[in-house]
């Protein structure tokens, strides 16, 4: 059975659809984690940075196994069937912490940071077409992030 496409939105409230249906990334850390993750768009984000951004300067003994917990929870929200301890698809381990597999199609970030950079790159040559390529990614945006 082939994987529902997953999409992300990070240019306003953190959204989350597989397929077309709408799900919820769960309460406050589990969607400051998901964020955080989306914000590095595909590179790995160590257990360090994770409880510096979850937790500051005061994170719990427990930190470690909370972001395991968050992990693991992510993890099923985007793939739900898949085994315990299985690699996933979209958010894997990798460098001491997790990274969330992500391109251009599926994070709104990623498509506006490709309109702004094809805009600076059509700005000296056509400026109505950078216009248009900046009034397109300026269109992303939902709302406060």
């Amino acid at each position: 059975m082939p994987l529902e496409s997953v999409r992300f939105a990070v240019l306003g409230p953190v959204r989350v659809w597989r397929g077309e249906t709408e799900l919820d990334p769960g309460g406050p850390q589990e969607r400051a984690l998901l964020a955080l993750l989306l914000v590095r768009a595909g590179d790995p984000v160590g257990l360090e940075e994770i409880v510096d951004a979850l937790w500051g300067a005061e994170p719990p003994r427990s930190a470690v196994n909370v972001i395991r917990r968050h992990a693991g929870s992510l993890r099923r929200l985007l793939e739900p069937g898949l085994a315990v301890r299985a690699e996933g698809r979209w958010l894997v381990r990798a460098a001491g912490g997790y990274r969330l597999v992500t391109h251009g199609d599926c994070l709104d970030l990623l498509r506006f940071r490709e309109l702004c950079e094809a805009g600076r790159r059509a700005a000296g040559e056509s400026p109505g077409r950078a216009v248009e390529l900046f009034t397109e990614a300026l269109a992303l945006w939902r709302g406060p992030a």
